[in-house]
């Protein structure tokens, strides 16, 4: 039988689910074009582990292809810490914008160029 990865969580799955038995993503809404997916809050990281993590991903892919990152980052203080990290970016210059993602309130959609 035909398998997928799921690009959010990375469990490999039927390619027929229409959604993740473990994250609930929306299958049919992931793409693997210009955005790069990073989970920064589901090992164990502290806010400052996230943090760092968060910006050496940004970092990496400034200089690559990559015109998008989705940040998952949960529902709790790693999201609250990664939207001012992320605002003082902007402000900076660093990254184009910002903002939650429509569908999952624990993923950031940070665009970079």
């Amino acid at each position: 039988m035909k398998q997928q990865t799921c690009l959010v969580c990375g469990m490999n799955i039927m390619a027929t689910m229409d959604h993740c038995p473990k994250c609930d993503n929306d299958l049919r809404s992931q793409h693997d074009g210009s955005t790069f997916t990073i989970d920064i809050a589901h090992q164990g990281e502290s806010v400052s582990e996230a943090l760092k993590k968060m910006q050496g991903e940004i970092d990496l892919a400034r200089q690559d292809v990559v015109m998008r990152i989705r940040l998952v980052v949960g529902s709790g203080m790693i999201r609250d810490e990664a939207m001012l990290y992320l605002r003082d970016l902007e402000h900076r210059g660093e990254i184009k914008d910002f903002d939650l993602e429509l569908s999952n309130a624990g993923a950031i959609l940070v665009r970079l160029k």
